[in-house]
């Protein structure tokens, strides 16, 4: 006997209005309903529940104290007493030239909304990641599944670094989609990916948005709840590399759907003794007390089938460590030191591991310029394949143009170690040496 361990995976969009004029009114306040879920039509509660869009940060907020509150979450607590818990997995909306939607545009915006709403709540909440490349028209509305295209995707993460300190550990892909632009992206730095939907829906197939493959493709990937490593050449497979995997499930959605077929799997899993994850999938522009009470209507039918099994909430990275535990290396330290030249430049920065493990093949290291650009690049192997080095040169960035520079890595487990330093902050750096 086991315990079924359950991750509220939010992708945290900010507001959405409605796409075109619609007579369905938004009410201007949050409203508190209660279903009864005996008399549940699904198709029809479905329809209602997918045109009916938090538009507004007033509707989120509301929603989130009035809805997701205190008295909420111990009412939905787990078989250890612990209240519900949410991972709000935030993006940034940035460089569209169209906007029709009204998205909260800007770097930040909804990090830190939901940072703030983590701090004051103090409900065991995390901030993870989440990201949508931009279509290739800039329309906001519209939907991408390319990193390759995305200069805005080192910006985000550049920019969380430098103004937040701020590095992810978990991802949810946007659009549930990854090709192997996103797959050998997330190879290098982010260990853990709420990403398989594993789940062939075969109402979808006819869909325009998901026949051929087209987006969100997980038909070939494992549908049992297990974790596991992709392979290289396709993150549907179970192979060598570094990161791991876990299946999610949508709640109230048309899109890989929770059912109670899909969750007694889970249980009884679980019951043979293999600890087990159940992503769950929510965004926030939809009203989150329904599909939490939806989501428990169908765990207590459930549970009437595996009264002995127990059930866990927890976030996101703990759960994964719960049930794919990691080789128990020491936490991750870097070792970061910045080396000026005569005149007091930059000359180059060299990184070594003095505890633990990286999780990717080197650390995450950005520049930022002069002239407030975000700059990615690569480090070079220095005295060893375990320690790095970067020269500032006019081949790569000009000493003169440096005004910060952030170094991030992960371990395996989700440890950190994150390094910033501004040059400006450095006095008397002429031929000096500084570990940040």
């Amino acid at each position: 006997m086991s315990v079924v361990y359950f991750s509220h995976n939010i992708d945290t969009e900010g507001p959405l209005s409605l796409e075109v004029p619609s007579d369905i009114k938004l009410p201007s306040t949050y409203p508190i309903n209660r279903t009864d879920f005996k008399n549940f039509d699904y198709n029809s509660a479905l329809e209602k529940h997918r045109s009916t869009l938090l538009g507004s940060w007033a509707e989120i907020n509301d929603m989130l104290t009035r809805g997701i509150n205190k008295n909420f979450r111990a009412r939905h607590s787990d078989s250890f007493g612990n209240p519900w818990v949410c991972n709000w997995f935030c993006m940034d909306h940035i460089g569209f030239l169209d906007n029709p939607r009204n998205r909260a545009m800007g770097l930040h915006a909804i990090f830190d909304f939901y940072s703030d709403l983590v701090a004051r709540q103090q409900f065991g909440d995390k901030i993870h990641w989440h990201f949508h490349p931009n279509h290739r028209y800039g329309e906001g509305h519209r939907c991408a599944v390319t990193y390759n295209n995305s200069p805005e995707l080192y910006t985000i993460l550049g920019r969380r670094l430098f103004d937040r300190n701020w590095f992810p550990r978990v991802n949810r892909p946007g659009c549930q989609d990854e090709r192997q632009d996103v797959h050998w992206f997330l190879e290098q730095w982010i260990p853990f990916d709420y990403a398989n939907a594993g789940c062939d829906n075969a109402l979808l197939v006819g869909n325009e948005d998901f026949k051929d493959g087209r987006v969100s493709d997980w038909r070939f990937a494992p549908s049992d709840w297990r974790t596991y490593h992709p392979h290289h050449d396709c993150v549907q497979i179970e192979g060598n590399c570094r990161r791991k995997i876990a299946q999610s499930a949508s709640l109230l959605n048309r899109f890989a759907p929770l059912t109670e077929e899909r969750l007694i799997i889970a249980f009884e899993r679980a019951s043979k003794g293999t600890p087990t994850l159940v992503g769950l999938e929510s965004h926030d522009w939809r009203d989150l007390t329904l599909e939490i009470e939806y989501f428990f209507y169908i765990l207590n039918n459930v549970k009437k089938k595996f009264p002995d099994v127990p059930f866990r909430f927890d976030n996101a990275v703990d759960a994964f460590n719960a049930v794919h535990p990691p080789k128990g290396l020491p936490k991750i330290r870097l070792g970061c030191t910045i080396y000026f030249d005569e005149k007091g430049l930059p000359s180059k920065v060299t990184v070594a591991v003095e505890k633990g493990k990286l999780f990717g093949p080197q650390p995450f290291f950005v520049i930022r310029t002069r002239s407030r650009q975000i700059v990615h690049d690569s480090m070079d192997f220095w005295n060893s394949l375990n320690d790095f080095c970067y020269t500032f040169h006019i081949d790569r960035v000009l000493p003169s143009d440096v005004e910060a520079i952030g170094i991030a890595t992960n371990d395996e487990a989700g440890n950190q170690s994150l390094h910033v330093i501004e040059i400006d902050n450095v006095s008397d750096r002429q031929n000096l040496a500084v570990q940040f």
